[in-house]
């Protein structure tokens, strides 16, 4: 009962391992979506056009003027090459190299392929060009590189033209005159006047050479100002495409293929609100699991207990009776009731085996179906429904004879519903009801009741206040957590005592749930009426019987 409790109360850590299970059950799904997108990415890939892809570097040489090694000469060195990276993908650039190669697109539409990177701590400019036609990328890197460099060379021309041409005419002008002085003083006779021409002559070989000066230190100083751009390394035909990288994309899309599928499978898990294994009922809800029962086929006539007593499913209903008297030990159960928080869950089947089984355990064992709506316990044992629990309402309980029916399994009575009566709720919780127990009670050590589902009907809920104990069985994978902390919520609010949780149709071999389950019928494959009895869980095909409550 201390391990019971303790189990209630400790939280249970993140348990990776099922993590893993749940990664390892979904792995054909995740395998299967990153082999389709990396199949489409492959498909993709090879019918894509190959895009080429060259460089070609050009040094931007300072002037001499500004060679010194002074801190504002290397931030006008860099911001000269920044300026160039930015013309060469001028308008005037692009056109010239379009006009150059005849190219059938404009400057506007070569932009887009071409590239211009600053090499990082040099004055080199690295053009990059791609074009799916590799000669034609190379032949316009080569075409950029030398429309830029003679575009450089004419703006740098521009920046001294006008006033070296005035300076040339200036000179031609002067030279004139010194010629034109010099003839004439040749022809003069008179002394005077000659004296005079020689005089200008003096003047105008002076402005002369002034001249003359001043143009040769306008070309120095264009020399020494201009800024020279060199193609250091040229643009060289490329024989490997650039994109599409088949193999890279094939194995990109394949990885996050992979872990979309991943993601989506733990997605789907977190927003699944079904319960899904017996740690999340211990620690949300604080209810011990009692018993875990697989999925098996169910013959109408005769409970799995009763055909099949050396099966695994009847070695999960002796840990469910075992756990049940451990759970008795402080207070002795006579009285289970066995419900569940909705239909189809399978509370009628475990009712039934766990009474079966209990009394294989020699002990003196009543079934009472208590399902006055839907009764299915005559069913599963093949017995006539003409009288049952209906009928002790209206008659005395000195005699159970007609009522009581003996089953075919030694010390198990069973009292079937009897006619559906139009009250239910009432019967059951009427005085009369108290009765028909203690008057069972006196024959039997356990009674074992079967009600119907919580969250249908009050009938549960309202009788469980009579009884020592009540019994849960849930659906993995089926039970909403919701519907169960409302019938939770509904036991308690009458004072009615849970023993435990019991997780019923559980599918060992299930991929969505079956890595919970695994650990716990791990040891069940010893038992069996023959050596094969470890293939018999996975013989139970998850199919429900007709009918079944």
């Amino acid at each position: 009962m201390d391990q019971i409790e303790a189990s209630e109360t400790t939280e249970t850590p993140i348990n990776f391992r099922e993590y893993f299970y749940l990664l390892w059950s979904w792995a054909w799904l995740i395998l299967l979506v990153g082999a389709l997108a990396g199949a489409a990415a492959y498909i993709v890939s090879i019918r894509t056009i190959p895009i080429y892809e060259t460089s070609t570097r050009l040094l931007v040489s300072d002037p001499p003027v500004i060679r010194s090694l002074d801190t504002s000469a290397m931030i006008s060195s860099q911001t000269m090459t920044s300026t160039y990276a930015e013309m060469l993908v001028d308008r005037p650039v692009l056109q010239g190299v379009v006009d150059k190669l005849k190219l059938p697109m404009t400057s506007d539409g070569l932009k887009p392929y071409i590239r211009v990177e600053i090499v990082r701590n040099t004055q080199l400019l690295l053009v990059t060009v791609q074009n799916s036609n590799p000669k034609l990328a190379a032949d316009i890197a080569n075409t950029i590189a030398q429309v830029f460099t003679a575009r450089i060379s004419d703006l740098q021309a521009q920046r001294y033209s006008a006033a070296q041409k005035g300076l040339s005419e200036q000179v031609s002008e002067m030279e004139k005159q010194v010629n034109e002085t010099t003839a004439a003083i040749a022809k003069e006779a008179n002394g005077a006047q000659k004296l005079q021409l020689e005089s200008r002559l003096t003047e105008y070989r002076q402005l002369y050479a002034n001249l003359v000066t001043n143009y040769e230190q306008a070309r120095l100083a264009e020399a020494q100002t201009s800024t020279n751009v060199f193609v250091s390394e040229p643009a060289n035909v490329s024989t490997d495409p650039v994109s599409p990288k088949t193999t890279r994309n094939t194995l990109l899309a394949i990885v996050a293929g992979m872990l979309l599928a991943a993601g989506a499978v733990f997605l789907m898990n977190m927003l699944d609100d079904t319960i899904k294994n017996p740690d999340e009922v211990r620690t949300r809800f604080k209810v011990p699991v009692l018993g875990m029962i697989a999925v098996h086929q169910i013959k109408e006539g005769q409970p799995i207990c009763q055909s099949e007593p050396r099966s695994p499913i009847a070695e999960s209903f002796r840990s469910l009776r075992t756990n049940l008297a451990y759970a008795a030990v402080d207070n002795q159960l006579k009285r289970i009731l066995v419900t569940s928080p909705a239909p189809e869950d399978g509370k009628t089947t475990v009712a039934a085996n766990l009474a079966v089984i209990t009394a294989q355990g020699e002990k003196r064992v009543a079934l009472v179906d208590a399902d006055l709506r839907r009764p299915q316990i005559h069913q599963k044992f093949g017995l006539l429904n003409q009288v049952g629990l209906s009928d002790l309402f209206v008659c005395t309980l000195d005699v159970l004879d007609g009522v009581l029916q003996t089953s075919s399994v030694p010390r198990l009575d069973i009292i079937t519903s009897g006619r559906l009566p139009p009250n239910p709720a009432e019967l059951l919780t009427s005085q009369k009801m108290e009765q028909i127990f203690e008057r069972l009670g006196q024959d039997h050590d356990l009674i074992v009741i079967d009600t119907p589902p919580l969250l249908s009907v009050t009938d549960a809920a309202a009788l469980s206040a009579k009884t020592d104990g009540v019994l849960l069985v849930i659906k993995p994978g089926v039970t909403k957590a919701g519907a169960l902390e409302h019938s939770l919520q509904q036991l308690r609010g009458v004072g009615a005592r849970v023993l435990g949780v019991v997780f019923n149709q559980v599918d060992p071999n299930s991929r969505k749930y079956g890595y919970y389950y695994q650990q716990y019928y791990s040891n069940y494959t010893q038992y069996g009426a023959e050596s094969g009895a470890k293939k018999k869980i996975k013989r139970f095909a998850p199919k429900k019987a007709k009918g079944e409550a």
